[in-house]
């Protein structure tokens, strides 16, 4: 009986600590995320790409093959690429291909709204665009959600009277940079080219989310209970900050935003799948920001090559943009950038060859894009 009694209390005293550590991890998580606040980092899509072995990136021993630069002639091929994952009917498509732009009405716009992934020049056409406008008009690098990350329709998060710019960079380019700088993905650091492009675009979740999605299940709440208004489904992480405490210091260094991981799930799937690959979240990335020309509040809708504007310079975009407001440039913090002639980018031609074979061609010949020749 004195057996059954003392193995009784220590099953009680077992239970008793093991509720108390759990009530303290899912306070440590309340804490996290009531004071946590995005630190959204990016680099200069202009980064030299041919990187040395510095903060733990390996220099790729390999011969390199030059691009053509933004001039893609060739037209789309249906021996290339894969069918967008969401396929619409975009039935007033230019005769290029391309997906319209939508001019608003002269002296309409009162917001300004910049989208773009990361490593697309974005930081360098916000600042610009900031100097010029806004001194008059409020300049955001958001609409719906971060400018980096899937919007959705919400007029109560989106300006009246909004103008939308998009900003694309190459496909090519673009998806050598994110090997080398990838932002808010912790999984693809440090990778070779080929396992960069192949490997899901995902990582394991964190104890932190499902700690946070059980609490606010028990409050009720199955809603946009994620970063950035993301459904628990749709993001991978759900918090900012989902590692645990003591992970990050001086004996682990986080890099390129690695401990704020931001993984966006399958663009519209109620399963929460992930992408196969960075190639197919871009693919969607397009799409989505193309849908933008449509939502709520949005009034007039730009997308811009990134390359195209180095070619010709910005003064076209801040004259639209003085028809678009009825508002002039600032004349003096305003400096518009002149046509550069930069130097053409080096890849692996291996990298290069794999681009061609699986980029989705169909979704980059709406801004523009077109397999190289």
């Amino acid at each position: 009986m004195i057996a059954a009694r003392t193995c009784l209390s220590l099953a009680f005293m077992f239970c008793t600590s093991s509720l108390l550590l759990w009530h303290s991890n899912l306070a440590q998580v309340l804490e996290d995320l009531s004071t946590d606040t995005r630190q959204h980092e990016e680099v200069d899509a202009t980064l030299p790409l041919e990187y040395q072995h510095q903060s733990g990136f390996l220099r790729r021993e390999s011969t390199f093959v030059e691009l053509p630069g933004s001039s893609y002639d060739q037209q789309v091929s249906g021996e290339h690429g894969s069918p967008p994952q969401h396929q619409r009917s975009l039935t007033a498509l230019e005769e290029d291909g391309t997906f319209p732009q939508r001019d608003p009405q002269e002296g309409t716009i009162k917001s300004i709204s910049l989208l773009g992934e990361r490593n697309s020049g974005t930081r360098w056409i916000y600042a610009h665009l900031g100097t010029c406008f806004n001194h008059t008009i409020p300049v955001h690098r958001s609409l719906s959600r971060y400018k980096h990350w899937f919007q959705y329709d919400d007029a109560s998060r989106i300006p009246k009277h909004t103008l939308a710019i998009a900003m694309f960079r190459d496909p090519i380019t673009w998806t050598w940079a994110m090997k080398a700088v990838p932002h808010h993905a912790p999984e693809h650091l440090d990778l070779d080219w080929y396992d960069f492009v192949t490997r899901e675009w995902t990582m394991d979740r964190l104890y932190k989310d499902e700690a946070w999605r059980e609490h606010k299940r028990k409050l009720g709440d199955t809603g946009r209970i994620c970063q950035e208004n993301f459904h628990f489904h749709e993001v991978v992480s759900c918090l900012t900050r989902p590692f645990p405490d003591g992970f990050w210091g001086d004996h682990r260094k986080h890099r390129f935003s690695s401990h704020q991981p931001f993984y966006e799930m399958r663009h519209g799937d109620d399963q929460g799948r992930p992408y196969a690959n960075i190639l197919e979240m871009r693919a969607d990335k397009i799409r989505n920001f193309m849908d933008v020309s449509s939502y709520s509040n949005v009034e007039g809708f730009l997308h811009y090559r990134y390359e195209a504007l180095l070619a010709s310079g910005t003064e076209e975009l801040v004259r639209k943009i003085e028809r678009a407001t009825g508002v002039k440039r600032h004349p003096n913090k305003c400096k518009i950038f002149d046509p550069q002639n930069r130097r053409k980018r080096s890849v692996d031609p291996e990298f290069a060859r794999h681009m061609i074979d699986h980029a989705d061609w169909q979704s980059e010949a709406l801004i523009g894009y077109h397999i190289p020749a």
